[in-house]
């Protein structure tokens, strides 16, 4: 089989194959550091981005390339705009968690809504005689201009409206339907809330959960298809030497074949041509002889009927 692959066309198509898994090979480690830099970003703690309207235009997408960053913004609460989200669950605890709206002056003088997540308070506290929970039982947000730090989150997907101060979802295209634009597209979750508000632990999607094992998952299929390419220059080598291999066996049982039925014949099994050239001469034998006989009866009968002298 070696012989095999060091002709020309399986060493060109092994040069291919290498290169191929180069390149699977780079791809495999840049997908490595990737998930290796995640898990020193998460180690590091969150960054420190400074002011929002330096991070995120508002309207613009929260990107998952600054979510759980530190941002920090200066403005003052609206107190009208503020809603509860209730049924999440904190450390076991039914909680309800306090949003509300921070009116920022932007740039262009223009002024911004902020959704801020000023934190969590157990649901106990939250409900009323009638065994629901009141809005109009949530702290209300501090007065006056405020300076705010905490972590930027993403919105939430909406899945239903506001109804009476009481939302499903962090959703900013709920909110900016009940408070009104313009307005980020994300939040700020309060890293140390004031009064009763407890801090809410870090959101953690589905994405950034299996975001490290995601690129190391990458990262061993890249090397699974550069093995792959190296099988495939195997597996030709062998399919071309094994077809070979049975072309000779064909030809040399065809050999064998035509060798033995080209083989001097027996007696016994003379041909038909040999057989009735010795009959012709048979036949011709008896004919000779026969001639032979006839003459001499013959001239013995001439002899025998000629008159003799003394007849005359």
């Amino acid at each position: 089989m070696l012989r095999v692959a060091l002709r020309p066309r399986f060493l060109g198509l092994l040069a291919l194959m290498v290169v191929a898994t180069l390149v699977c090979g780079l791809l495999a480690t840049w997908q490595w550091d990737r998930a290796h830099q995640a898990i020193t970003d998460k180690a590091a703690g969150s960054e420190q981005l400074g002011d929002i309207r330096d991070v995120v235009g508002v309207g613009d997408a929260v990107t998952n390339s600054i979510v759980g960053a530190t941002v920090t913004a200066v403005g003052t609460y609206v107190p009208d705009e503020q809603v509860i989200v209730p049924g999440r669950n904190i450390g076991g605890t039914e909680a309800v968690l306090v949003v509300s709206s921070l009116r920022i002056e932007l740039e262009d003088g223009s002024q911004g809504r902020l959704p801020v997540l000023r934190g969590w308070i157990p649901s106990a506290e939250l409900t009323g005689e009638d065994g629901q929970v009141d809005p109009a039982l949530a702290p209300a947000p501090p007065q006056g201009e405020v300076e705010i730090s905490g972590r930027l989150e993403a919105s939430e997907a909406a899945s239903g409206g506001v109804v009476d101060g009481v939302a499903r979802e962090i959703a900013t295209p709920m909110l900016v339907n009940e408070w009104g634009s313009p307005m980020f597209a994300g939040y700020v979750s309060l890293d140390e809330p004031t009064g009763v508000l407890r801090p809410v632990p870090a959101a953690e999607s589905e994405f950034s959960r299996g975001l490290d094992w995601q690129n190391i998952g990458y990262s061993l299929q890249w090397v699974m298809f550069g093995a792959f390419f190296l099988y495939l220059w195997w597996r030709s080598v062998r399919t071309a030497h094994l077809d070979e291999v049975a072309d000779r066996r064909e030809a040399m049982e065809r050999l064998l074949a035509e060798s033995g039925s080209s083989s001097p014949a027996s007696p016994s099994a003379a041909s038909p041509a040999v057989v009735s050239a010795r009959s012709d001469h048979s036949a011709a034998s008896q004919l000779s002889s026969a001639g032979v006989g006839s003459s001499s009866s013959s001239a013995a009968t001439a002899t025998t009927e000629k008159p003799s002298d003394k007849d005359v």
